[in-house]
């Protein structure tokens, strides 16, 4: 495929190569003609440091193109006037105050001319040397025949592209009227666009700006890609700046390379590829574009003639008529919502030649239903096409994992049968790693019964602890504590896990830890420990009883069941929203794991009858799970009983012992009350109805003593 010999490219102009793989500009022949530069570089632009600054557009093919990089004011304006531009703003009387920057000793950038000549599409490209962050104000100018261009207000800093779905695209978020009224900061800089195209473009198709961040306008920003560059332009002072691309209701296969979809060998992903292309392949021909307007008018015409004889009888009746409804207008299936490589198509390949820092990837919802073992071969392409596009085999790649959405609390042999999110969160997990350059950022703390969550600072917080330390290797604690390995011995579990490199480092000159220094720990301080999950051989999954202990004279974490002799294995955090509550040192989460490696009920609806097959069987195994909770909660009533009548007469723990009666009382309660639980009790299951029996027998025992 040509996209994998990509890394191996030098910073040229490509599109001879990309023409002939199908790759469009929609230049308009006008705008081909015209000096321009490519449409993501426009004033308050945000270049990127240390790395080559490639400066590329359009022209007359075969125009020599003469262009000059420079902070030199006097060079600037003399090529504003040039271009016919206004130099000076309208003074005004009104009281104001803006931020500034106060730089001392800036870095310089030299002023430099490159010449180069436009080809025979009209496209040109020119590569300066890497400089260094500056708040100093930028200018590109290019000059071919009698035609100046001039990009004004550019900085040099750290750019980062936002991609993925709605949570990242969403703007509303908890404290936004506090967080926007004192954004003022002019080093941070803001473009956002999204489309869709079936194969790769060379030019963004949208009129797009940057845009300086001010009270004003960080009103309009997307929540995360706003805060992430917010936190990492307070800490790293220097301008940043931020491309969001993100679109709402996307799947993980519109965020790939074609090829690299291409290249996965299986047969969901063969069938949307080729059911794809057979869609597109209409609207490459007019006539059959033509034939479906025409059918689709007929329909309308059709639409109309019913309506109008409902609306006479109707009338006729004394009743009110009906309302009219069109037929849906066919939409050019070439620019989808979300299609295979569309996004990617659209909005990362225009932009290739621009030099970033890195990506931050906020997506999986929408895998979440019914999609999810398509993303197993889908996610872990992602990274690998946006190194790719932007040839950088080193690109960071920081990947928010799903907030907790859903009902909270649902019993573990349910949530482990088809709780999308936990399978998302688990796909993304063991993709990223070994990949030393990506990491999974866990964020299902913030979530809530709302998939659009507003909690959205503490995400862009953990997302930037993670570029900090990662990326940028400050001394930063960036995670909770995470899964390392696992023993076994007689019926317990015991859990391993490592540190943040900072706490490690904070620590490891203390030869006796306390547990709290290296383990995680319940985010309420001394409290239970909730979240963990063990199964045995059957693979029935029961909630564990956790605690801090020492195993061979190493801290870990010690899980139990009364219902488990013997554990095999364990899952922490398992839900699509889970109660988990463990956090490291700083208070992160810790993600959310297993130590299984079970295949996962299929989620598929690539074809309808996938669909319907995948959900049967998701339904029938749902059944069983809430059966399975069913006897579990019965059989842990009946182990807890008795060793709350062997407590009785120890002490003064009278009290106690009461308020434990009572929530199981609760509980018995519960079983008569549920609607569910009350069939199966009475209809499917008669010996459960012996067993509830027998403990609301033991349970009143126990009280009249």
């Amino acid at each position: 495929m040509i996209f994998g010999t990509l890394n191996f490219m030098k910073r040229i102009s490509i599109l001879p190569v990309l023409l002939a793989m199908g790759i469009r500009s929609f230049v308009s022949a006008e705008e081909s003609e015209t000096l321009r530069f490519a449409r993501i570089l426009n004033d308050n632009v945000v270049l990127q440091q240390g790395k080559p600054i490639t400066v590329w557009g359009w022209g007359k093919p075969g125009t020599v193109v003469k262009v000059t990089l420079t902070q030199d004011a006097t060079t600037g304006h003399k090529a504003e006037t040039e271009a016919d531009l206004e130099t000076t703003q309208a003074e005004s009387d009104d009281y104001s105050v803006g931020m500034h920057y106060v730089e001392k000793n800036p870095p310089r950038l030299k002023e430099e001319t490159l010449s180069t000549k436009s080809g025979k599409h009209g496209r040109w490209s020119v590569s300066f040397p890497p400089a260094k962050a500056s708040f100093q104000p930028t200018w590109m100018i290019a000059r071919g025949g009698d035609e100046t261009i001039v990009v004004r207000n550019a900085l040099i800093g750290e750019v980062w592209i936002c991609a993925g779905q709605s949570n990242m695209g969403w703007g509303n978020y908890n404290r936004k009227g506090r967080e926007s009224g004192s954004a003022d900061f002019p080093g941070l800089r803001y473009v956002a666009w999204e489309d869709s195209w079936y194969k790769p473009l060379d030019e963004v198709r949208n009129k797009i700006g940057w845009k300086e961040c001010t009270p004003e306008n960080a009103q309009r920003f997307s929540a995360v890609p706003y805060l992430f560059g917010t936190f990492l332009h307070r800490y790293l002072k220097v301008p940043v700046g931020i491309i969001n691309v993100a679109r709402g209701g996307t799947l993980g296969q519109t965020w790939c390379l074609r090829s690299e979809l291409e290249s996965i060998d299986d047969k969901i992903i063969k069938t949307v590829l080729a059911d794809y292309d057979a869609e597109t392949a209409v609207w490459d021909d007019p006539k059959q574009v033509a034939a479906l307007m025409k059918q689709w008018e007929a329909d309308c015409e059709k639409a109309k003639a019913e309506h109008k004889e409902k609306a006479i009888k109707a009338e006729a009746e004394g009743k009110k008529p009906p309302r009219l409804r069109m037929p849906k207008k066919p939409g050019d299936s070439r620019s989808a919502w979300s299609p295979p490589a569309g996004l990617f198509n659209a909005t990362v390949m225009p932009i290739r030649d621009l030099a970033l820092r890195g990506v931050l990837y906020y997506q999986g919802e929408n895998n979440n239903f019914m999609r999810w073992t398509r993303y197993e071969r889908t996610f872990p392409k992602v990274p690998v096409s946006f190194r790719k596009a932007f040839r950088d085999d080193t690109l960071p790649f920081g990947c928010i994992s799903q907030p907790g959405w859903g009902t909270f609390g649902v019993d573990p042999e349910v949530a482990t049968v088809a709780e999308g999110y936990a399978i998302i969160r688990d796909v993304q997990r063991r993709a990223l790693k070994d990949d030393p350059l990506s990491d999974m950022i866990a964020t299902y703390p913030t979530g809530n019964s709302y998939i659009h969550p507003a909690e959205k600072l503490p995400v862009a917080e953990y997302a930037s602890l993670w570029a900090l330390a990662k990326v940028y290797k400050k001394p930063i604690v960036h995670r909770g504590n995470e899964y390392l390995n696992m023993k076994i011995k007689e019926d317990k579990l015991y859990l391993f896990f490592d540190q943040d490199p900072v706490v490690h480092e904070r620590w490891k000159h203390i030869e006796n830890n306390a547990y709290w220094q290296v383990l995680p720990c319940p985010r309420e301080g001394n409290a239970e420990f909730q979240g963990f999950i063990v199964a045995g051989k059957d693979r029935r999954w029961y909630p564990a009883k956790a605690r801090h202990t020492k195993l061979d004279n190493e801290w870990c974490v010690e899980l139990t069941s009364d219902l488990v002799k013997e554990p095999v294995a364990a899952r922490y955090g398992w839900a699509n929203w889970p109660t988990g509550n463990l956090v490291g040192r700083e208070r992160l989460p810790m993600a959310t794991f297993r130590t299984d490696d079970w295949p996962i009920p299929e989620g598929v609806n690539y074809t309808q009858e996938a669909k319907e097959a995948s959900s049967a069987k998701i339904k029938e195994l749902q059944e069983i799970g809430k059966r399975q909770a069913l006897d579990r909660k019965i059989r842990q009533l009946q182990v807890n009983l008795p060793r709350l009548e062997a407590e009785l007469f120890r002490g003064d723990a009278a009290g106690q012992i009461e308020s434990k009666l009572t929530r199981i009382d609760g509980i018995l309660n519960e079983f008569e009350a549920d609607s569910w639980l009350s069939r199966q009790l009475n209809g499917h299951d008669p010996e459960f109805v012996v067993k509830l029996k027998a403990v609301r027998a033991s349970l009143e025992g126990m009280r009249k003593k």
